[in-house]
């Protein structure tokens, strides 16, 4: 093949299409990733790393490396506020499914994509792909804004929730449904004493706020905005700000001398899309829309996406059928890996944001019942389990008598 043509071009190299390329390349395919920027660059994220995701992060090698160089910190205590604010704070220490590390992204994203290089994919940053056509012969030719030029047999569009690869092609039509902020903090200048806490003002719901630590005292702060509920994404700047001036619990956790820096935004594209594939095409990630449509996180689900779509593309490779027949069953794939589990995310966004109530009841039932009880929250926020933990009777009788009670 001539050097500028690949196998597989994978176009964006955050976690999702990093992690295809790193996949793909183990596998022995001649694999491009494009980066529109050059790294190390920053994305703007509540940073959380679950634990499927670091499970993803050790096979690559690169969780050893985000913990050697200082760039992750691990949660050791955390919890959430309810509606009417009642704290509902513990330690995670113990829990089988593992600790949430905060990375930030500007460290993280590098160092996936450093370990697809490693593995054998082609690195290409600064490449700003402009267009992708599939001409008669099944390749792609892709084009960057410098007049620069690639041939892939294979293409897979990573390039975020506004995807404009995916919305070119038509794959994909309507934009992204929510939104979120952060902003750091700088480290000894605030009064947190956890490692993350989530914060849910009823005016909020199903939205939310969070705080999440990360190494040398440093804090993230952030807001999400999701659908369903009353607060709108252009609100976001407005929003953000109402919680630092005014939420009595943020207030209180973060003191009166903190400071932080500008707050930035980032669109998220919940829940995943109707079809994430077409002829020689797959997507990815945000592109993908493989986001929580609650909880607003998406690394670990971009990272397992990763995985089905390279697994997929492995077969398509043996059997010599790249149509879009043969490569649905990436979507399939995703779909009952955890895609299934963001029906019942709707489903919880949807009575969190018409009855808050039942939030008060979760904390006044764990504030009963101790760590053990708040690792079910904390393991469902965290994808490690699913929503239907909470129709499990030691789950939801104990939420239930609280309603009752307070009724």
């Amino acid at each position: 093949m001539p050097q500028t043509s690949f196998e597989v071009a994978v176009v964006g190299a955050g976690p999702g299409g990093a992690s295809c390329a790193y996949y793909l390349a183990r596998q022995g395919l001649r694999v491009l990733l494009l980066e529109r920027k050059a790294f190390p660059r920053d994305k703007f994220c509540g940073d959380a790393v679950v634990p499927r995701a670091q499970a993803h992060l050790q096979e690559m090698g690169v969780l050893d490396e985000l913990v050697t160089h200082g760039e992750g910190h691990f949660a050791a205590a955390g919890g959430f506020i309810s509606p009417s604010g009642v704290e509902c704070l513990g330690s995670s220490k113990g829990n089988p499914h593992g600790l949430v590390m905060a990375v930030k992204r500007l460290h993280l994203d590098a160092r996936i994509a450093w370990a697809a290089r490693r593995a054998g994919a082609e690195l290409v940053e600064g490449a700003d792909v402009r267009s992708a056509e599939l001409d008669r012969d099944g390749s792609w030719t892709l084009r960057s804004a410098d007049g620069a030029s690639w041939r892939s047999r294979v293409l897979v569009a990573a390039d975020g929730a506004h995807s404009q690869l995916a919305h070119s092609l038509g794959v994909v039509t309507d934009p992204p449904d929510a939104i979120c902020s952060r902003a750091y903090i700088e480290g000894g200048t605030h009064d947190f004493a956890m490692d993350g806490v989530c914060y849910m003002p009823e005016w909020l719901l199903p939205g939310y706020a969070a705080t999440f630590r990360h190494p040398n005292d440093e804090l993230n702060f952030c807001c999400y905005i999701i659908p369903g509920g009353a607060c709108h994404p252009k609100e976001l700047r407005q929003r953000h700000q109402e919680l630092l001036e005014r939420d009595p619990s943020v207030k209180k956790h973060l003191g009166p001398r903190y400071r932080i820096e500008r707050m930035k935004g980032a669109w998220l594209r919940l829940g995943g899309v109707a079809r994430s594939y077409a002829d020689n095409l797959l997507l990815v990630g945000d592109a993908a829309g493989q986001i929580d449509p609650l909880t607003g996180e998406g690394i670990q689900f971009a990272m397992d996406g990763a995985r089905c779509a390279s697994d997929t593309i492995g077969e398509a490779f043996a059997a010599g059928d790249f149509g879009e027949r043969f490569l649905s069953r990436y979507q399939a794939r995703w779909m009952k890996s955890f895609g299934r589990d963001f029906r019942i995310s709707r489903l919880a966004r949807t009575i969190m944001a018409r009855y808050p109530r039942t939030l008060d009841a979760m904390a006044r039932a764990t504030l009963e019942r101790g760590d053990d009880f708040l690792r079910n929250w904390a393991d469902v926020m965290t994808g490690s389990r699913s929503w239907n933990l909470f129709l499990r009777p030691s789950v939801f009788v104990p939420i239930a008598r609280e309603l009752w009670r307070h009724t």
